[in-house]
């Protein structure tokens, strides 16, 4: 699994015990991903930073990567999992 975020979440998810992080801004998210995705089956990216290279990602995403947005302190990031099991079963699941 490998992150790609600004330095505040790089820092946070290290103190997790998270390893393979990679600084990027908006205009390095998109080399920053493909460079990644090489390697990494799941990755992580903020949802800032995901805003910046959406097409990117839908080609990595049919490629078969898992790309997962984070929440970060400019917005909520998606419901990746919540619409995963909508597309697998069909319907939402809730509280």
């Amino acid at each position: 699994m490998y992150l790609i975020a600004d330095r505040l979440t790089i820092t946070g998810m290290e103190l997790a015990g998270l390893k393979n992080a990679y600084l990027a801004d908006k205009e390095s998210a998109a080399r920053m991903l493909f460079e990644v995705s090489e390697r990494a089956k799941i990755i992580l990216i903020t949802h800032d930073l995901a805003q910046s290279c959406r097409r990117e990602i839908e080609k990595l995403r049919k490629a078969g990567k898992v790309i997962v947005e984070l929440p970060d302190r400019t917005g909520a990031g998606e419901d990746f999992v919540g619409k995963m099991v909508k597309e697998v079963i069909g319907f939402e699941l809730k509280k």
